[in-house]
């Protein structure tokens, strides 16, 4: 009978330690060349620039969807004031202006028996009063006979005026009343109670009688014209 020979507890266990790492061994030939995905803690440090410093995350795409601008709502104009009694608009004469050929305005300014008059204060240098020349055009066309446009510019250089309406086409402004500075202009601008340097442009809405009903300042919109044919159908 062979005598059985017990080998040391530290015998036996380096041995199955180096039966463990031979089957590792064995695993790692079988996945070939594969290597493990690298933690992200491992990405973060091989993120690095030639400079050495760390390369930037780069930022979330920004959303290509725009979004819709909200539409301003229609202000209302001439609030509380068309149920007041009005000022008689004034009658004293003013100089005029008009490009070659153009039919000049009448040498007062006299309110329609048959219609509302929109009186614009304007000038050759004032961005605004320019845009909003053509959507007042436009307004008087849509209104018919309701609404009857008069120009009334406060430049101070008679040459500036001249060339800005000399370069207007047919369907623009070609002919304007012209308050010169000085007594002129301080006797027109006194009588329809506006300051004696306005904020330009600014407007009087003038009803069938001669009244000045509402005054409005800043330039007409197209989202205005609502309010005018409110106050022009009254």
């Amino acid at each position: 009978m062979r005598r059985r020979i017990h080998q040391p507890l530290c015998v036996r266990v380096v041995g199955r330690l180096s039966a463990l790492a031979a089957l590792g061994m064995v695993a790692a030939a079988c996945n070939g060349d594969k290597k493990p995905e690298p933690t992200a803690t491992a990405q973060r440090s091989q993120a690095v620039t030639a400079t050495g410093r760390p390369a930037a995350t780069p930022a979330p795409a920004a959303s290509s969807v725009a979004l819709p601008t909200p539409k301003k709502p229609p202000r209302k104009l001439c609030v509380g004031e068309l149920d007041r009694p009005g000022k008689p608009l004034t009658d004293k004469p003013a100089s005029r202006a008009s490009a070659p050929g153009a039919l000049a305005v009448p040498d007062k300014l006299r309110p329609s028996a048959q219609s509302w008059t929109w009186v614009n204060f304007w000038a050759a240098w004032c961005v605004p009063c320019k845009e909003e020349m053509p959507r007042l055009i436009e307004f008087e066309k849509k209104l018919g006979g309701k609404l009857r446009l008069v120009f009334v510019s406060l430049d101070d250089d008679q040459r500036q005026l001249d060339d800005f309406l000399k370069a207007q086409p047919e369907t623009g402004v070609r002919a304007s009343y012209w308050l010169k500075e000085g007594k002129e202009r301080e006797e027109w601008l006194t009588a329809a109670e506006i300051e004696e340097d306005p904020e330009l442009p600014t407007h009087l809405v003038v009803d069938p009688e001669g009244k000045i009903r509402c005054r409005v300042k800043g330039a007409i919109e197209d989202a205005d014209f609502s309010s005018i044919a409110q106050i022009v159908g009254r």
